[in-house]
């Protein structure tokens, strides 16, 4: 073989466009999600909402206010009246004043009036009553500050957002992605 029938190497990249650029794409079909792994995606996919749709809590805990909570400590522990629960796809029955905590699961909504949560193992439940409202007591064991613990709205996915883009293969994780949108 002559030097000049040798031709020069290409990059991984314009190997990678020559052969997808030489293969036939079919027509586009609709595919349920869940059958959905192996295939690729025909076009650009958007966001049509925010996600997560609505303020929420990052991990089991209580939802409390920062202001009640910032001098907490291993040492100096604060007792606030827990006054009601919040699981995750339930709705917050109680909006949250001061020396109040609510107790809360990962991917609750958040009560009116909590800026923070603090998780439950940097707190304990007593079981005690208070005496002014009769409210069970949760002892805070470390400080908090506005937003800690909260996953705001749009915080993983803003509407408009591109999420893939068009021939991305739809693996398990890419499924997961499009079932939140």
């Amino acid at each position: 073989m002559s030097p000049d029938a040798v031709k020069p190497l290409i990059s991984i990249e314009e190997a990678r466009e020559f052969v997808l650029g030489s293969c036939s794409v079919g027509e586009p079909r609709r595919i349920d999600l869940a059958r959905a792994t192996g295939y690729v995606l025909a076009q650009d996919v958007m966001s049509a909402e925010d996600v997560p749709p609505f303020s929420n809590s990052a991990v089991d805990g209580y939802a409390v206010r920062a202001c009640d909570v910032e001098v907490a400590s291993k040492d100096a522990a604060v007792s606030l009246g827990v006054v009601g629960e919040v699981a995750a796809g339930a709705a917050p029955l109680v909006a949250l004043g001061a020396g109040q905590a609510i107790r809360i699961m990962t991917g609750a909504p958040m009560p009116t009036g909590a800026d923070c949560v603090v998780m439950v193992e940097d707190t304990e439940f007593t079981g005690q009553r208070k005496l002014f409202d009769g409210s069970q007591i949760v002892k805070i064991f470390r400080a908090a500050r506005t937003g800690d613990a909260i996953r705001g709205v749009g915080d993983d996915v803003h509407s408009g957002d591109m999420v893939f883009h068009a021939r991305t293969e739809i693996r398990p994780s890419v499924a997961g992605v499009l079932a939140s949108i």
